[in-house]
């Protein structure tokens, strides 16, 4: 075993985290048996999260909001170990999740990244790998579900990392670049890891590597600000990456998705900013087409695409859809 290879350098963004913060560095600092660095980069936070950091910290405060793909550029600049982490301000690590992540990675030299098991406070499952609509839409595998319900969690091979946590190695970065910071918010991390299988990295998931992690807590579920960024930053990358033939199937794919959406919406009584304020469907409808909108004629992405890309990311992607649309292939 190589020395160098306990080192962690955890790169956390911070957008008025609050108490979320500070308990997400210190269970960075019970991890046991891992030699680490901790780097945050404040997104021109308006309450007073950063006080109480301790020196040990390498604190960076921005003077505006680079969103969470800009900030987390601004801490691959500074973060150098071998293995490197990207997380949200309102995680908290399990102390073992070090030793489960190293040992992981050195028992599959040639994985780009380890996916950990992300479970929300509640105790039910948040994330256990990426999956895919047929409109390249995604969501995190057996969300919602108690682990018991899980019939079968094992070491497997996932599309990517979920973005509230992504640990990979430093080579990954130097080869496949940094993040899309012109998507702001959502979606960001799926187009990184459609680059790095594209450039030949795989991710493996460990499901002893536990974080706790408080989804949404900064843009809120269903919101029209999440609804906004993750549809224009997923059609922008459906446009980049797909052939041309397959993109005039994704509206009638997003129309069937938007209405099983709504279903769940109502199910929940989660629709807008909070439990009880409403949205008309009018003015989502709206949301949706400037997404759509923005998202065919905007800005278009910095990395480079050939011909066979497009090809082999509709298969990349096709390896995990999600169910009702077929099963999930491996």
């Amino acid at each position: 075993m190589q020395c160098e290879i306990r080192k962690i350098d955890f790169g956390i963004i911070n957008y008025n985290g609050g108490d979320s913060l500070v308990k997400c560095v210190k269970s960075i600092q019970n991890l046991q048996d891992t030699e680490f660095r901790i780097f945050v980069y404040d997104n021109n936070s308006k309450d007073n999260s950063t006080i109480g950091l301790g020196s040990s910290v390498n604190l960076e405060k921005g003077t505006e909001n680079l969103g969470y793909a800009g900030a987390c550029n601004a801490l691959l600049k500074k973060m150098d170990s071998p293995i490197q982490v990207l997380c949200n301000m309102d995680l908290e690590f399990d102390k073992n999740w070090g030793k489960e992540i190293l040992t992981t990675f050195e028992s599959n030299a040639d994985c780009g990244s380890v996916a950990s098991l992300v479970m929300e406070k509640s105790g039910v499952v948040n994330s256990t790998g990426i999956l895919f609509h047929p409109d390249m839409h995604a969501e995190n595998e057996n969300s919602g579900k108690n682990l018991d319900e899980i019939k079968s969690l094992k070491t497997k091979q996932v599309f990517g990392c979920y973005g509230a946590v992504m640990a990979f190695k430093k080579e990954v970065v130097d080869k496949i670049g940094f993040l899309e910071d012109s998507f702001f918010l959502f979606f960001e991390e799926t187009e990184w890891y459609l680059r790095h299988n594209l450039l030949g990295f795989h991710s493996i998931f460990c499901p002893s590597a536990i974080v706790w992690h408080e989804r949404s807590k900064t843009t809120v579920r269903y919101s029209p600000l999440k609804l906004f960024y993750s549809e224009r930053n997923r059609i922008r990358t459906a446009m980049h990456y797909l052939p041309f033939g397959y993109l005039l199937k994704l509206p009638y794919f997003s129309f069937k998705r938007y209405l099983k959406l709504q279903r769940e919406m109502k199910k929940d009584n989660l629709v807008g900013d909070t439990a009880t304020k409403k949205y008309s469907k009018i003015y989502l409808i709206l949301i949706l087409l400037k997404a759509w909108l923005c998202g065919i004629f905007g800005k278009k992405l910095k990395f480079k695409l050939t011909g066979k890309y497009k090809k082999q990311s509709l298969e990349i992607i096709k390896n995990y859809y999600i169910t009702p649309y077929g099963n999930i292939l491996r």
